[in-house]
């Protein structure tokens, strides 16, 4: 997760809240899972590319499971015109013209049940595909739910030197985000200038 030195998790402004470097080496923690897990949601907001951009681990990428409730994914995003990217939608509504587009492009869908739709069960679901190394990019609501559920193992948080203040903003309570403890131990040693990279053990 990203997060500003006041604890927002959107820029208003600009589409980073850390800079190049952090994201480059987001890139490459990416290269050290296979599978990387978000939803919907974010996917839709951010439109973002999700798989390792550093040279020479491109064929790294981690398999992408999208969890998508309701079958909101939009048609137009650049994940899709990523080459052998292993895609998953995880969905409990199948509308069949969309299931079809998608398919096309080589993403499998996996319908389930509405009660399969918590977290555990999908961690469970998940292991049935032989991806057992997940890294979760998604938004702070969430990855607050990963956390109240005590889901999660390493969490690392790139955060900002600089406050957003009124350009910065936060579409759901990070309240769970707020009670993990970060100090100088949890401080990862890497220089990127002004951000600052923490992995704490949870």
């Amino acid at each position: 997760l990203a997060i500003s030195k006041d604890y927002f998790t959107i820029n208003k402004k600009k589409s980073w809240i850390t800079n190049s470097k952090s994201r480059n080496l987001g890139n490459f923690l990416r290269s050290q899972y296979n599978c990387l897990l978000t939803t919907s949601k974010t996917i839709n907001n951010d439109n973002p590319l999700l798989n390792c951009r550093v040279e020479s681990l491109e064929k790294k990428s981690p398999a992408l499971v999208i969890l998508d409730r309701y079958f909101k994914l939009k048609k137009n995003l650049k994940i899709l015109k990523i080459k052998n990217m292993k895609i998953y939608i995880f969905t409990t509504v199948i509308e069949k013209s969309k299931a079809n587009f998608f398919k096309k492009k080589g993403i499998k869908i996996i319908k389930l049940c509405p009660r399969d739709i918590s977290p555990v069960k999908i961690l469970y679901k998940i292991k049935k595909l032989g991806l057992n190394r997940i890294f979760v990019e998604s938004g702070s609501s969430f990855l607050c739910k990963l956390l109240k559920l005590r889901l999660v193992q390493n969490l690392y948080l790139f955060k900002s030197s600089k406050k957003l203040l009124s350009s910065g903003k936060n579409n759901s309570s990070i309240s769970y985000i707020k009670k993990v403890k970060i100090s100088q131990k949890n401080k990862v040693k890497v220089n990127l200038y002004g951000d600052n990279l923490y992995k704490v053990k949870l």
